[in-house]
This record gives C-alpha cells, structure tokens and sequence, in this order.
C-alpha cells in the first residue's frame, strides 16, 4: 500500500508542475479588458438614456411651446405641430402631417418658406382650415445635424389684431379730419362710407334724420344693395315703428339679429316693417347732438347674421359723433 502511494503521488506533483501559473500582468490585463468592456457598456447606455430624456424634453417643449410651432423636413414637408398652431389654423396634426405647409396654409408669400431663403423673420397672410385670412408673424430656424440640414422649425403668431388697429386708428382719423372740414354733407356721407369700409362691411349703409318741420324721417344719403335707387324701396323704414324710430325714441344702440328682431315685434316695441329672416343683421346708433337724437346710423347684412357684434358697436358711435358735429355745424351756418 505504501510503494502504491508513493507511486500516485510524484504523478499527481507532476501535473501540477505542467500547470504554467497565469502570470500577474496578464491576470490584470483581462481584468481591466473587462472592466472597460463593462465601463464603455454603461457609457453606452448612460448616453443613450440621456438622449432619449432629450428627446423627451425637446417634445415636451415643442408641444408646450405658447407660440404655434411646425417642424418639417427640408422639403417642408410637415412632420410635426404643436396644439397652438392647432388653435390658429383650425387643422390637427393628422390633417397636415405629410403635406406640404405651404400647400396647407397658402401664404401670400411662399418664397419665406423655401430653405435657401435668407430671412428668418417674416410677415405674412396665411388661411386657416375655414378660408380665414390671419395676418402672422412668422419665424424659421433651421436644425443642423453634424453640418448637416434635417429640418426646419416654423413659428406663428397673429398679428391680425394689430394690423386691425392700426387701420382702425387711421381710418378713425380720417372721418374725424373729414367731418371737420370744408366738404358739404352731401360730399362728406360717401367718403365717410369708404372709408369706413376698410374696417367694416358698409355696403348697405344709411343715414337718416328727423325732420322736425315735417315730422318725418328723411334720408339725405344711403346705399343699398336691395334698393338700388329705388326711393319707394326705402320708403318702408320711414314707417312709425321702424328700426330707426325706435332708436330715435331710445336713442340706444341696436345689434339685431332675426331673434331680436321677433323678440321686439312680441313686445310692441317695433312693426314689421320688412321681410326678414335669420341670415339677416343690423347695427344701428343714434346720431346726437349733446343729449338729443336727431338721426340714426345704421348698416345691414342680407346674407350673414355675424358680421356685426357688441364690439362693433363702439366704433359705429365713434363714427356717429363726428357726422353729428358735422350736421350740427353745418346747420348753424
């Protein structure tokens, strides 16, 4: 049993001794391989996770963004709007997504929206999904990968408001000038109506006075698509209980629609003096000297029982009180 042991032992030292030790260098050579693998791993992952929150953030304020927003490619082709540019067109993001933008808003001006175009503030007219002209001030910027162009990024805001006042400020000043000057009456009704025109729709416009020598309603000057220069025509709103009596009684402002206009007729307070139906409209104001109503201005609509509102109402009185000073002065001459 010994000689057998003796003999299994030197064989067992042996294949120990042909087993070469991995030297220590090596052992941390792999060690460091593998802990760069691992390290550029989590590198790896750590950039692509703070790419993806990027991209988050990026939507995220691209969505939030309070100005209308549209992203496309450098064909503008539409790949991505926000909801303001959803509020200001009318169009959602499926609608206009693959088309387009300028196929979509119809500017006045395409050329601003064309990459090689060098301006990246403009000023434009473009339509909303109803056929509605804003006025916009528009930007462009450009998205640039590694030098490269992927895209563009368009902004929007109306300014229509601002175009609006503008015009409405000049043209108040005008009629103003006008009133004042040397012009008779009768040169000074038609002007007025032009120019009032370019902020409203004037198109069935009149002028009425009270007579009081006669004790009727007389109209020195108005226009009527209807009517045409027919005066028998007109003749219908000279009746007691009219439209412009009532406002010479009251000598309040009128907005009339077809559910006003029933509502008054069930409460006496006017006669039918004409066929009306709910496609039309008036807007009519007293014509005052100090305190007293000597006459009405008034337009109506035939074919759209939204084109006056509350709001018009104050620039109807604005108008009123300068063809009332100029009546007046007039008069005492």
């Amino acid at each position: 049993m010994k000689n057998n042991q003796k003999k299994k032992n030197p064989v067992f030292f042996k294949k120990n001794l042909l087993r070469k030790p991995i030297p220590k260098d090596q052992k941390d050579k792999k060690t460091a391989a593998k802990d760069d693998s691992l390290t550029e791993e989590i590198r790896i992952k750590k950039l692509e996770e703070f790419y993806k929150q990027g991209c988050r953030e990026y939507i995220n304020l691209f969505r939030g963004c309070p100005v209308a927003l549209v992203y496309t490619n450098i064909d503008g082709i539409i790949q991505q709007v926000n909801r303001y540019f959803e509020e200001l067109t009318g169009f959602s993001e499926s609608e206009v997504k693959g088309n387009s933008l300028v196929y979509c808003l119809r500017p006045d001006d395409p050329l601003y929206f064309e990459t090689d175009y060098v301006r990246t503030s403009f000023e434009t007219t473009i339509y909303t999904k109803d056929n509605y002209e804003i006025q916009v001030l528009g930007g462009k910027g450009f998205n640039r990968i590694e030098n490269r162009l992927a895209g563009m990024i368009f902004s929007f805001q109306n300014v229509s408001f601002l175009k609006r006042e503008r015009r409405l400020k000049h043209v108040l000043f005008r009629i103003s000038q006008i009133a004042h000057s040397e012009l008779t009456l009768s040169e000074i009704y038609p002007i007025v109506q032009e120019h009032l025109k370019r902020v409203l729709v004037a198109s069935n416009f009149y002028i009425a006075l009270w007579n009081k020598e006669k004790n009727r309603l007389d109209f020195p000057y108005y226009t009527d698509e209807a009517a045409g220069d027919n005066e028998i025509f007109i003749q219908r709103y000279c009746t007691s209980q009219s439209i412009f009596h009532y406002i010479l009684k009251n000598g309040k402002p009128v907005l009339m629609d077809f559910q006003r206009y029933r509502k008054m007729l069930s409460y006496g307070y006017i006669e039918p003096w004409d066929v009306m139906t709910n496609t039309h409209l008036w807007l009519a104001v007293p014509l005052k000297i100090e305190k007293t109503t000597i006459g009405v201005l008034a337009l109506q609509s035939y074919d759209n029982a939204r084109l006056y509102s509350e709001k018009d109402i104050d620039l109807l009185e604005f108008v009123a009180q300068q063809l009332a000073s100029a009546i007046f002065r007039k008069s005492i001459k």
